[in-house]
């Protein structure tokens, strides 16, 4: 079965920057299910899963500005007291800062108002040429249940069989 938006796919993924360094990896949390055309995969990584087979590998190059696309990112409003002392932003600035949960968060200026600055978020890789490798584990249609746990299976077996 090739895999299409709305399925349910459980892969294995890395995503390396073009230094080869890491900058994504399933492998310390294990295997990543979803539905495929839901927000909770990276857009470039999603769409390079189409058209792939349950057992396949693949890898390519996923160009900047395409794993996330600026369009599938909000704007959001800052008190220019937010930005440091000293630093005027103009439209067109980039900045890198930390969100509230100590994440990078990359932003661009779109518009300054008088109390505040319009900016666009951006995934902090946004500007990154992104290499990746995925592995497609499993895939079901989304409207069959998932099969049950290996742990919920009866065990069948000779000993348990009343004669």
């Amino acid at each position: 079965m090739q895999i299409a938006e709305g399925q349910i796919v459980t892969i294995e993924y890395t995503l390396r920057d073009k230094a080869g360094n890491v900058v994504e990896s399933s492998q310390a949390q294990g295997p990543v299910t979803f539905k495929l055309g839901s927000d909770r995969m990276l857009p470039g990584l999603a769409k390079a899963l189409e058209g792939m087979e349950v057992g396949e590998t693949r890898s390519g190059v996923i160009p900047p500005g395409e794993l996330v696309p600026r369009e599938m990112t909000s704007t959001r409003d800052i008190p220019k007291t937010e930005f440091p002392k000293g630093v005027e932003p103009k439209k067109g600035d980039r900045f890198k800062a930390q969100g509230p949960n100590g994440q990078p968060v990359l932003f661009e200026v779109l518009e300054i108002k008088e109390d505040s600055v319009q900016v666009q978020l951006l995934h902090i890789l946004h500007d990154t040429e992104v290499h990746y490798e995925v592995k497609v584990l499993a895939a079901r249609k989304s409207n069959l249940p998932p099969p049950p746990p290996v742990d919920d299976v009866p065990d069948l077996s000779d000993d348990l069989v009343d004669e």
